[in-house]
């Protein structure tokens, strides 16, 4: 972060004086996989929740132009605090930001102000791999156009924030002929839409608070300004990515794991005076340290427009932090011992996000990925395996 950008100290101050506060919460919300309500309404209060939205509308502009550095600095400060909810707020963001450069100015002039005014909620919803299936690679959904406009019928799931938001960005397709991300197109459905079914399947080892159920959705009449984008838009016309910002929040579990450790240590003479624990310690804070700089280095190159050159360096970077978060959390059991596992305190919670969270990709697809792109000696940022968007092929190795 820039030391001369008040307004970036400004939000930071306001994030961690809500940390003790969600900190409190994390165990019970943890326990019953509950929203977390009073943090949102909290973030609300501290005007953190229209960091992507343009500045004409009241919002931040980040995750755009030359603002993306403060972008993951604050995804990684909440992380550090509560996973969830800072997985939360990575969500809601990533669905605010593509509304607000994906939209028509028309729909942006409809849509944005309240959503901006009322810190309105938003979850971005589009995966249909099951829970119980055996292939991710399924059929998706795609709309149908009646004499009354396009019709939506969906199941989809994983849907983190579904429960809390107000409105679900559902990622589909105009049908038609060609590869479904040259067709793909968002239609917003408010929540508490009659045709919206939200169904409770989140029963699982980690990441129990970001209440990621699945959504049916059944016939609903989409408005024509809340269909998002010209088809294929998200993938032609927008260069942005998810990756960083999931690097960006796995660097602040690896903190928080790292955190815990050294304070346990501190409080501890016969650990503090221990040379493997000083050794421990010194080798989880230097992993933390490189993935921190290659976050901050990549995220320049998002700033400067080097797109394809910053989406290959994301997936670098995301490798990085989720080794270095499964790795400080499982050395930070190591290091503090059987005590530590008690759920009084945070340590487990924060193992069982990390090995949780770190699911949501496959390190070995972005980094054949990465190879590939060394044989290749060129990379696309959008349309790879693996990536924000729908492969536009598979991978082929050179002749």
């Amino acid at each position: 972060m820039n030391a001369l950008n008040t307004d970036q100290a400004e939000r930071l101050r306001r994030l961690d004086a809500l940390a003790d506060g969600f900190r409190a919460r994390a165990r019970e919300l943890d326990d019953a996989a509950a929203f977390p309500a009073e943090n949102f309404a909290e973030l609300r209060e501290a005007g953190l929740l229209a960091l992507t939205a343009p500045a004409a509308f009241g919002g931040d502009d980040m995750w755009w132009g030359h603002n993306y550095r403060d972008y993951y600095e604050i995804l990684r400060r909440l992380g550090r605090i509560d996973s969830s909810t800072g997985q939360l707020l990575q969500v809601h963001s990533h669905a605010l930001g593509i509304v607000s450069r994906l939209a028509t100015p028309e729909q942006q002039r409809i849509l944005l102000p309240d959503i901006v005014a009322e810190g309105k909620l938003l979850a971005s919803v589009g995966s249909e791999a099951k829970p119980t299936g055996k292939l991710a690679d399924i059929a998706r959904s795609e709309l149908e156009e009646h004499e009354d406009g396009w019709h939506l019928t969906c199941n989809k799931f994983f849907a983190s924030l579904a429960p809390g938001a107000d409105e679900l960005l559902i990622w589909t397709a105009i049908p038609g002929a060609g590869p479904y991300q040259d067709r793909a197109i968002i239609a917003m459905v408010p929540r508490t839409a009659p045709e919206v079914t939200l169904i409770d399947q989140w029963d699982v080892l980690g990441m129990r608070a970001t209440v990621s159920w699945s959504v049916k959705i059944e016939d609903y009449v989409v408005p024509p300004e809340r269909l998002i984008g010209a088809p294929g838009a998200w993938t032609s016309s927008d260069p942005r990515t998810f990756t960083l910002a999931f690097a960006a929040s796995h660097m602040g579990a690896a903190e928080a794991a790292l955190d815990f450790a050294t304070d346990w240590v501190r409080e501890r003479p016969e650990l503090a005076g221990s040379e493997y624990t000083r050794v421990s310690l010194g080798t989880m804070s230097s992993a933390l340290y490189a993935a921190q700089s290659a976050l901050t280095a990549t995220a320049l190159l998002w700033e400067e427009g080097r797109f394809d050159e910053a989406e290959l360096a994301s997936i670098r970077t995301l490798h990085l932090a989720k080794h270095v978060a499964l790795d400080n959390s499982q050395r930070a059991f190591e290091i503090c011992g059987a005590r530590s596992t008690f759920r009084t305190y945070e340590l487990e919670r924060i193992y069982r996000d990390v090995r949780v969270f770190t699911l949501h990709s496959r390190d070995e697809q972005y980094m054949q990925q990465v190879g590939q792109a060394m044989i290749d000696r060129e990379f696309h940022g959008k349309g790879y395996a693996g990536a924000s968007t729908f492969p536009a092929k598979a991978p082929t190795p050179n002749a």
